[in-house]
């Protein structure tokens, strides 16, 4: 007599001893049953492994930290050591980054469009939002953004390019800032 599960084992029964020993039965079942689930763990792993940067970029993203890297390795956090940030991307092509200071002060007068000289320049040096369409170089590992629109208007319409880095639930983003000759390095979580 044979047994056989799918196309994956066939072997005869007497070779395992379950005619002749029932603790037999028990073992092989154990070690069969250990064995399925490490192979559906490698290949659930496997599978990980072989998504596209693409598919592993899908999704919400928390920030974590948004550091400017001088020329001599000199690194300053942009929007201080606890910044707050979110970024998108959709599987249509679509993304939304904003990055801001946890440390702003409230305005004084409870209304956006009320603030003192003092408080907008706070607002403005200590957040950016952008939005647009992205697409992914695989080969290279990098990202295109077309801005649609910024918080930054000199963005508006604009079109740049970051490398990026996924590493289990971290993502680094690094775009160049030509004018310094040093590069700004974000660094976000996979929400949950």
């Amino acid at each position: 007599m044979w047994q056989s599960w799918g196309h994956l084992i066939a072997i005869p029964l007497s070779v395992v001893g379950f005619r002749t020993n029932p603790m037999n039965r028990c073992k092989f079942t154990s070690r069969l049953a250990m064995t399925a689930l490490g192979m559906s763990l490698f290949a659930g792993s496997a599978f990980a492994q072989q998504r596209s940067l693409t598919e592993q970029l899908l999704g919400t993203w928390k920030l974590l930290s948004h550091e400017s890297v001088s020329a001599d390795g000199t690194r300053t956090p942009v929007y201080g050591v606890d910044p707050r940030g979110v970024a998108f991307f959709d599987a249509g092509g679509h993304f939304i980054i904003t990055v801001m200071r946890a440390d702003r002060a409230k305005y004084v007068v409870d209304f956006p469009t009320q603030g003192t000289p003092d408080e907008n320049r706070a607002t403005a040096q200590g957040s950016m939002t952008y939005f647009g369409t992205y697409s992914v170089d695989e080969a290279n590992r990098t990202i295109a953004l077309h801005i649609d629109a910024s918080s930054f208007p000199n963005w508006n319409g604009v079109d740049q390019k970051r490398t990026f880095a996924i590493a289990g639930d971290r993502l680094t983003l690094t775009a160049r800032a030509l004018q310094t000759g040093g590069y700004a390095d974000v660094v976000w979580k996979r929400a949950n």
